[in-house]
């Protein structure tokens, strides 16, 4: 595939009007492929356009000191699993891994209702895995409880 500046070759030809002249469009994370008549035509997986495709770390990235205090600020600096004190990581409850099979984008895998403070323990013996929704339930229904 081609990508020359503002134009952009496109797989095939588009049904609507039969122009193979696109361009696209970033949504959300994905690259959309438009004909240059406007319509849709699909969406792209980033090695195909040139662009980076989104990796654990580059997710993990976009979490900003900021947010990682507002996050253990809001679970009163314990730890949301176990309930222990002291060192707190952020860690994601949907984690980025299954987030990115999902097709979530990064703005929804890092939102605050999808991060919770975790001690090195649970947030490493969690891993790559979601916390089970047993535990997620619980964990927001506390966060609830504490809003009251």
């Amino acid at each position: 595939m081609e990508y020359c500046g503002e134009t952009y070759t496109m797989r095939k030809p588009c049904i609507n009007c039969g122009s193979a002249v696109g361009r696209i469009e970033t949504k959300n994370g994905q690259d959309c492929v438009y004909c240059v008549c406007g319509k849709h035509q699909y969406n792209a997986p980033k090695i195909e356009t040139g662009r980076k495709p989104r990796t654990v770390t580059a997710v993990h990235d976009l979490i900003s000191a900021s947010q990682r205090a507002r996050i253990i600020m809001r679970a009163t600096g314990r730890c949301e699993i176990c309930g222990a004190r002291g060192d707190l990581q952020v860690g994601h409850l949907i984690s980025v891994k299954d987030g990115l099979k999902l097709g979530m984008t990064e703005a929804q895998i890092n939102d605050d209702e999808n991060l919770a403070a975790m001690c090195p323990a649970c947030n490493l013996g969690i891993g790559e895995s979601t916390v089970p929704l047993r535990l997620a339930v619980s964990m927001v229904l506390a966060r609830m409880k504490e809003q009251l």
